[in-house]
This record gives structure tokens, C-alpha cells and sequence, in this order.
């Protein structure tokens, strides 16, 4: 069977046969494969590789092949991978969900985040390739599901992992186990009742007028205390999906907040950690609250004002806007590294944020930028400037209607 280890450099090609004849493959940094015999000149190594079959299904297959530097690389044999235990490589894999969102974060000692999930079976056949052979008795381990806010493209793919257990194909099946699902605290409720129209500020619970302000005082934590009467169907669907998790293990579920870095004990170590950024509440009679938020100013974001950390120009409630704005945000941090998740956080509620990083309250600064709502039009200036990323990932499906984006090239 060989010893598990992972890729040690950036890249290497895997051959069919010695002397570097027949490509298979290339595995990067971080991969597991598994060291069957190491020679002076090459590596054999067992890994897989995905291969579609005649009727037009792609699945994977266990190979042996051999990896050999060439001469010219100066790349020594005992370097090019290292034991499975003393991997550093933390993945962070941005799947193909369409129009949605559906992360997995893996530690470099195997503990499993996923951040949303899309609102179709995609990501559940996606982990379902990644963690194959699960079953009842012999589960995935997640440490934690991270539901940022809940429109329905974010989180509905998440119960279809729970529906691939009774998949009449083994291959499409994933029995997981999480520990842990934080949300933001915002249930939606049905947007009508009695064939009569909800109106706005009655879909995401009670809320309360301070200073002419409207606020959500309601907020939940435990969603499995939440009467299915006050949840849309969605959200029906996963309370019913969690409740089956939590009657096999129990689940924490709980609320997240900015400063909630404690959340993450778990995954915390060293180097690595997660810093809760948002949403940001307000207190009122020693409870959390959150601003209703409205809709953004018509026309075109030009001049200073996209800069601006100001909140002139929203106006109204609007409910979409405010669960959206409200997403939980947070920053991975490896060493020097960080990668900044924004859920769907639009220009209103990233003001917000741009405000308290300018005062110094917390740091948005990351390296690599999850950027918000799929790359949509209604984006805080302010809060772009103090992400400063290098790199943003734009989580948008192609060619879908019915989303306001502003990725350069889409139009």
C-alpha cells in the first residue's frame, strides 16, 4: 500500500513508466500520494487519477507510476515529498457550484471547514468524489459547516449532501458527521402567508425602532429551536436535514458575531487561525442586534463617494439586503498569509466594516479576497480599499440571469 505522504514541491509529473514515458498525471503541493519504493532516481507512487467512461461518467482509479526529476531540475529524490504527518500545505478549494458559493477549507492536519454550499447537488457530488467510502456506520468527520447568511444559493446544496445518502449510486453518496454550524443569526421567514404578501420588515423576524432606526432584536441561534412556521423552505429542508445529524451526534449550532474568534478553538493552532470580522451587532437591553438595511443609491459608483465610509443615499428596508450585508465575514490567517471571506456583504454593510478597520478595530488587509455577492455592482469602495488583495475569486455562475454583477469582461 505503500506510505502516505504529500508533494513537498510545487509540482511533479507522475509516469506511466521509468525514464519519464507515458504521462499520467501532475500533482502539486500538498497532495496525498502514497510511496510505494524510492530509489536514488525516482519515486513509485500510487495515486488517482479520474477517467470517463463510455457513458460519459467520470470516475476515479487508483494508478502506480513514478515520478522522476530531470536532470536538469537539481531537485533531490528525499526532498520531493514528506511524511503525511508533518504536512504544511493548507488547501482552501473554491468549487464549482454555478451561480452560489461552496468552499472546503482543509488544515494541514486534515480538519475539514465548509463554507456554504451552493443551492444544488453540485457540491455534494464534488465532496462525494473527495471523501469517497463513506458510510453510516464510518462517516466524514466535519469539523465545521460555516453557513454565512441564509440566501438559499449559499446553503441549499447543503441538505443535498444529507439526500446523496439514499443515492441508488454508492459513487454519488456522502455520509458526513459535522461538529459544529455557525450561521449569522437571520432566519428568513415565508414571504407569504394565507396567499397575502409579507411585508419586508416582517421576513427576517421581530425587530424594534431606535432613534428612527429599524433593527432585527430577534436573532436566533439554535435553528433547530425555531418553529418550522417561521422559517421559508429552505430553511425548513435544512433544520430537517440537521435535525438527522444531530439525532446521530449532537451538533453545535450557534450564532457568530464579530470578535467570535473563540468559535475556532478547534482549528486555531500557531499560525493558523480565523478571525470572526462580522457581522457587526449592537447591543440593546443586553441583546444583540442588527441594522435593517436598505437600498443602495441609483447610477453609476464613480467620483469619491464609492470611497466613502459614509451611509447617506440607503434608503427603505429591504430584507434581501439586510441578510445579505449581514454575512458572517472572516480572515484565514496562515504565518504571513491571509484570505478574507465575505459571504454576500454588499456597499452598505461593507462600509461598516471599512469604517471600524480604518479605526483600527479589526483588519481586513488580506492577501486573497473571496470577492462579495459573485461579483456584484453593490460593492463598498472603502471596504475594496482596505481588503488591498492580491488575488479575488469571484464565485459567479456564467451566462446567469437575474444577478447583478460587475465582473470585468461580462459585459
Amino acid at each position: 500500500m505503500g506510505k502516505k505522504c504529500v508533494l513537498n514541491v510545487d509540482l511533479a509529473d507522475v509516469w506511466e513508466q521509468k525514464g519519464r514515458k507515458k504521462f499520467i498525471r501532475t500533482v502539486a503541493w500538498g497532495d496525498e500520494v502514497s510511496v510505494v519504493k524510492e530509489t536514488s532516481s525516482h519515486i513509485e507512487v500510487g495515486t488517482t487519477v479520474f477517467r470517463q467512461r463510455s457513458d460519459g461518467s467520470i470516475l476515479p482509479e487508483s494508478i502506480t507510476g513514478y515520478i522522476e526529476p530531470s536532470k536538469s531540475s537539481g531537485i533531490k529524490i528525499e526532498t520531493i515529498t514528506r511524511p503525511l504527518k508533518d504536512n504544511r500545505v493548507l488547501k482552501v478549494n473554491v468549487v464549482d457550484v454555478q451561480q452560489g458559493d461552496g468552499t472546503v477549507i482543509e488544515s494541514p492536519d486534515g480538519k475539514i471547514i465548509l463554507v456554504d454550499g451552493g443551492d444544488n447537488q453540485m457540491f455534494a457530488r464534488y465532496l462525494a468524489g473527495r471523501f469517497r467510502g463513506t458510510t453510516i456506520t464510518n462517516p466524514r468527520e466535519v469539523e465545521c459547516i460555516i453557513v454565512t447568511h441564509g440566501d438559499a444559493d449559499h446553503f441549499a446544496g447543503l441538505t443535498e449532501i444529507f439526500t446523496s445518502e439514499t443515492n441508488k449510486e454508492k459513487r454519488k453518496r456522502l455520509f458526513m458527521q459535522p461538529k459544529r454550524v455557525y450561521h449569522n443569526g437571520i432566519v428568513k421567514r415565508p414571504t407569504t402567508v394565507n396567499k397575502m404578501n409579507v411585508p419586508e420588515t416582517k421576513q427576517l423576524g421581530p425587530t424594534k425602532t431606535v432613534d428612527g432606526r429599524l433593527f432585527l432584536v430577534g436573532l436566533e441561534d439554535d435553528l433547530l429551536a425555531v418553529a418550522d412556521a417561521d422559517m421559508n423552505e429552505p430553511f425548513r429542508k435544512w433544520k430537517q436535514a440537521l435535525s438527522q445529524y444531530n439525532s446521530r451526534k449532537n451538533v453545535e449550532i450557534r450564532r457568530l458575531q464579530f470578535g467570535d474568534d473563540n468559535a475556532f478553538a478547534f482549528f486555531n493552532n500557531g499560525d493558523l487561525r480565523i478571525e470572526v470580522l462580522g457581522p457587526l451587532v449592537t447591543t440593546m437591553s443586553e441583546k444583540p442586534a442588527l441594522r435593517f438595511l436598505g437600498n443602495p443609491p441609483k447610477g453609476p459608483r464613480i467620483g469619491h463617494e464609492s470611497l466613502s465610509v459614509k451611509e447617506a443615499g440607503f434608503k427603505g428596508h429591504s430584507a434581501s439586503h439586510t441578510i445579505n450585508g449581514h454575512s458572517i465575514v472572516f480572515r484565514l490567517i496562515y504565518g504571513g498569509f491571509s484570505y478574507l471571506f465575505s459571504g454576500d456583504l454588499n456597499d452598505e454593510a461593507g462600509r461598516f466594516l471599512a469604517r471600524e478597520h480604518n479605526r483600527g478595530s479589526l483588519n481586513l488587509k488580506s492577501e486573497v479576497f473571496k470577492a462579495p455577492h459573485h461579483g456584484s455592482a453593490d460593492f463598498s469602495g472603502a471596504f475594496f480599499q482596505a481588503v488591498s488583495p492580491v488575488v479575488s475569486v469571484v464565485s459567479s455562475g456564467d451566462e446567469t440571469r437575474g444577478k447583478n454583477t460587475s465582473i470585468p469582461g461580462r459585459h
